[in-house]
């Protein structure tokens, strides 16, 4: 539905900027763009409305994700790469203040492990007698803080926060300490994901409730282990992971800094039946939509496939050219975390030279699409 709605709003602004049908000297070239999700959102664009979007820019794009062809444990391998070349030692020092932490709360209660931690008091219900609910979900946040820094780790340096992140694991002399300043320095976003405070504005504790997708049964280890987010932009997402959107994303504790947790069909179909009464269908958009690196070969052309590199997401990236003949076309940026390309902030100094490069490249090809589709006009709708 937001793909028709979506198709609707670009006609409709075309009419009322009086553009003419496409072809003819009046039209208007539509361009979509799009990072991670909306990425995918983007290029679908391209795929399912080629009468309406002429070319489009899908960044940090999950394309392989929803085709399933993903290994559970490359997600979070990436990140765990993605920490150790931030502060070498990140790592092991990550993995044994986590093992330090399983041990403490196993060898004490509930109330001794959380108020240790800095979690807010009273739990919430669901963990107050639990152990394993409550491992569960304190793992989820420390993996899901450490994806959401590893979207954010660019430009690489010591003033990111996966920097400083590592810095204090790897220094820490008590083990239990960076984990829960780590979880005291997060905060539920209204895009979903956590993110990290300042050092200074850090909460006093740590409120679990407030990381919990809303709606019946929910747990900060939802359909989408990166994080699915609080409140009800959490409940939407956990959803959509629990139907069409299924992500294979799973730890083993070798290629990854974490505790080992495997993901499995089972699970997700016992956590979305309980959640929403729902059950996923892993390959149902495929099939329907056909965005496989074989489907899109076949039927579309001019979109522009980008990734970092250094992001846990170019783990479902297409990571070379789809058919370069066609103009579905791969750019990777070795330096590039989470739709660097398309940052919030402006292009600078500061940007790695891969990054740059990938930002010129795009512009040349774009021009060079829009040239052919509007006669050497450069007038776009995006």
């Amino acid at each position: 539905q937001a793909l028709a709605d979506a198709a609707e709003f670009i006609r409709a602004q075309q009419k009322a900027r009086g553009c003419t049908p496409r072809g003819t000297a009046g039209y208007c070239p539509v361009v979509t763009f799009g990072g991670s999700y909306p990425g995918f959102l983007s290029a679908m664009m391209r795929l399912r409305y080629s009468a309406v979007v002429d070319a489009a820019y899908s960044a940090s794009a999950p394309m392989r994700f929803y085709t399933q062809q993903v290994q559970q444990y490359d997600y979070y391998s990436i990140v765990s790469r993605s920490a150790e070349r931030a502060v070498p030692g990140c790592v092991k020092a990550v993995r044994t203040a986590l093992d330090e932490v399983l041990a403490f709360i196993r060898n004490n209660t509930i109330e001794e492990s959380t108020k240790k931690l800095g979690f807010c008091q009273p739990l919430p219900a669901y963990v107050a007698q639990d152990k394993e609910e409550l491992i569960s979900e304190l793992m989820l946040t420390v993996e899901q803080a450490f994806a959401g820094l590893n979207m954010a780790n660019y430009p690489p340096g010591p003033d990111t926060g996966m920097s400083q992140t590592c810095q204090s694991f790897v220094k820490a002399t008590d083990l239990l300490s960076p984990v829960a300043d780590l979880l005291k320095s997060q905060t539920p976003s209204l895009g979903g994901k956590a993110v990290l405070r300042t050092h200074a504005d850090s909460a006093s504790c740590f409120d679990l409730e407030t990381f919990r997708p809303a709606g019946k049964d929910g747990r900060v280890r939802c359909g989408d282990w990166s994080g699915c987010g609080s409140g009800h932009d959490g409940e939407m997402w956990d959803y959509q992971t629990c139907t069409f959107e299924v992500e294979h994303i799973g730890l083993n504790g070798k290629t990854d800094m974490f505790p080992p947790h495997p993901w499995t069909l089972d699970w997700l179909k016992d956590h979305c039946s309980t959640r929403f009464d729902a059950r996923p269908a892993p390959y149902e958009l495929q099939q329907n939509w056909g965005f496989s690196r074989e489907d899109l070969k076949a039927t579309a052309t001019k979109i522009i496939f980008t990734n970092g590199l250094n992001d846990g997401w170019s783990a479902g990236g297409f990571l070379t050219d789809v058919d370069a003949a066609s103009g579905l076309i791969t750019l990777n940026m070795p330096n590039g975390a989470h739709h660097s390309d398309l940052s919030h902030d402006l292009p600078s100094d500061k940007d790695t030279p891969d990054v740059a490069a990938a930002r010129a490249n795009a512009t040349v090809i774009l021009r060079q699409w829009l040239r052919e589709i509007k006669h050497d006009s450069v007038d776009v709708l995006v």
